[in-house]
């Protein structure tokens, strides 16, 4: 077995839990991930493992393949990880719906040591024996079949719509589909006085100074603008963010614009004109499409004017330019907190109006040759500046680092810490060791009480026997599950960890494997553009308790306040700490 490496030992104890869900198709359609979740966490609490959980339930996230799925991408790379003892899950179609890639995984697993553990209940399997492996795989072979089978459906009937000229997957931007055609939408929503968009009914108006939006009139402007032949495709989301025209969501709720959306709606002329396409708008070349004149469009099917979508088809031929090398992708260049990062701008419009639609991620670009993260395009938030320098930024990170660091000698004081937090918000004031100790002690003599009862003929052998089982069982439970003691004290040592192992191969690593390090220890980082600081952080949840114990420590050294740490415990329902974080 492949021994792992790490700096110190550590017990495994981590459980890598993974939710996925095909297709969800509104908010309500969460019934699957919340029965997996349930499932999950009741093994976890019978092994005493801790939890870190991974999710793929947002849109379409087939089994089939794995591009589509980024919380495996980021499960799979923590498989190798010292501390990581089981991956867990429903049943072993939420992991793959591929024979190879299942037998592919199990081998990883065990050249790792990390069991395979299916929660459902009745799928229980033991991967070590041969009968374990060859059920295993035959439950593959019997989930590739369903998946190709219902696969081939899916396409057979997509077939079958396109050659009735219906369109097929979610209607452009100001249409909607009626009999499976697409009509002009009578759906919009209200622009509230404070700026922000309400859902709602044309002939209902939830404010006096509301103005009602049209999706339809809005596609309509975009159209028109593009085909003026001047405008970009980042200056036109501007221009319709200014007038205040919403972009209808997947689950149809209004939010601004982007340069996405606007590249969505040009590219769509062809379905605007009722002509029915075998490929996606993505796919199709604007450089290929030469005798546009000659295109024939469906009139009575069209949703807007024929002359218009055929002026933004001559827009986009004459703007588009064939790659001298056939298209071939450069190499990609990582940047470490691309996607992970957020604009301080957009998170407090989040704040303002309770929507997280205003979110929006920094990603990394090279403008006129110079690497630096931008912010996302086309969306106005406030800021002035558009992008930083990749150097400024994760030099700040690496300052954010350093002062996250803390001496090993004082895990024990920050254990210490952590249970005084949780014994002063426990309600019943009962240490949590104590009274692991005190009900394995109350089975032992319940077993001692029923072989009394069974000596002196009180019992008979069947009662007997279930009374000792039942302790036995119970008591099992309470020896399995993991000490508050022992839980904080591997919590502390994770983080501990990993935040050390970003600080001494930072500045050393290549960007991919910085990237890697960064998406394993934060959930998101917070950036304002015109400051050129890091304004807010969140570790995993697994080092939460860290982020706490680790202002605490500030506060006993007197080293000054932070209102970012603060904020973090307060939205935990911590104790407030002092933790000064000085750029």
């Amino acid at each position: 077995m492949k021994k792992r490496r790490s700096s110190r030992v550590i017990e495994a104890k981590v459980a890598l839990c993974y939710i996925r869900q095909s297709i969800t198709r509104d908010e309500n359609d969460t019934g699957s991930p919340e029965r997996q979740r349930a499932n999950i966490t009741t093994v976890c609490e019978k092994n005493g493992w801790l939890p870190e959980w991974y999710e793929d339930a947002e849109g379409h996230r087939s089994g089939r393949d794995i591009k589509n799925r980024p919380g495996w991408l980021a499960l799979s790379s923590r498989i190798e990880d010292a501390d990581v003892v089981a991956l867990v899950a429903n049943d072993l179609a939420r992991l793959h719906r591929k024979g190879w890639r299942v037998g592919d995984m199990i081998e990883h697993l065990e050249h790792n040591g990390v069991a395979l553990v299916l929660a459902a209940p009745g799928r229980e399997v033991d991967t070590s024996t041969p009968q374990g492996k060859m059920f295993i795989q035959f439950t593959a072979m019997l989930d590739e079949y369903y998946a190709e089978d219902i696969s081939q459906r899916a396409k057979d009937s997509v077939a079958y719509r396109k050659s009735l000229g219906m369109h097929v997957g979610q209607p452009l931007y100001g249409t909607i589909k009626d009999k499976g055609y697409l009509v002009p939408s009578p759906e919009g929503a209200w622009l509230m006085p404070d700026g922000q968009y309400q859902a709602g009914s044309q002939d209902e108006c939830p404010h006096p100074q509301a103005v009602w939006k049209s999706y339809y009139e809005g596609a309509r402007l975009i159209l028109e603008y593009y085909a003026q032949g001047n405008i970009g495709l980042e200056r036109i989301s501007y221009r319709m963010n200014d007038e205040g025209f919403p972009f209808r969501g997947r689950r149809n709720t209004p939010r601004p614009m982007t340069e996405n959306d606007i590249r969505r709606v040009v590219s769509g002329w062809p379905k605007y004109g009722g002509i029915v396409t075998f490929e996606r708008s993505r796919d199709r070349r604007a450089y290929e499409e030469n005798d546009i004149e000659g295109i024939v469009f469906d009139e009575e099917r069209a949703v807007f004017p024929i002359e218009l979508l055929r002026r933004v088809a001559e827009v986009r031929n004459q703007r588009s330019v064939k790659p001298l090398d056939g298209g071939k992708p450069s190499k990609a260049k990582f940047y470490p907190l691309s996607q992970i990062m957020y604009c301080a701008h957009c998170e407090a419009l989040v704040n303002r109006y309770g929507d997280n639609g205003y979110r929006t991620t920094l990603t990394g670009t090279h403008l006129n040759g110079n690497p630096k993260y931008r912010h996302k395009p086309g969306v106005k938030c406030g800021c002035r500046s558009r992008s930083v320098p990749t150097q400024v930024v994760e030099e700040d990170f690496s300052r954010l680092i350093d002062l996250l660091f803390v001496n090993p000698d004082m895990l024990e004081v920050m254990s210490v810490l952590s249970l005084k937090f949780n014994q002063a918000f426990r309600e019943d004031n009962v240490d949590p060791d104590q009274e692991k100790q005190a009900n394995i002690a109350l089975c032992k003599r319940r077993i001692a009480a029923a072989v009394t009862l069974y000596g002196d003929g009180m019992i008979d052998r069947d009662e007997y026997v279930r009374r000792k089982e039942k302790n036995e069982r119970e008591m099992a439970h309470w020896q399995a599950k993991t000490t508050e003691t022992e839980k904080v004290a591997l919590e502390l040592s994770m983080s501990l960890e990993a935040i050390e192992t970003v600080q001494k191969l930072w500045h050393i690593s290549d960007d991919e494997d910085r990237q890697g390090m960064v998406r394993n220890l934060f959930s998101y980082i917070v950036y304002d553009l015109d400051a050129q600081r890091i304004t807010d952080f969140r570790l995993k949840p697994w080092a939460d308790r860290f982020l706490i114990l680790r202002g605490a420590l500030y506060e006993q050294d007197l080293k000054g306040e932070s209102d970012v740490v603060n904020r973090t415990a307060s939205e935990r329902g911590l104790p407030h700490t002092r933790f000064e974080l000085v750029f």
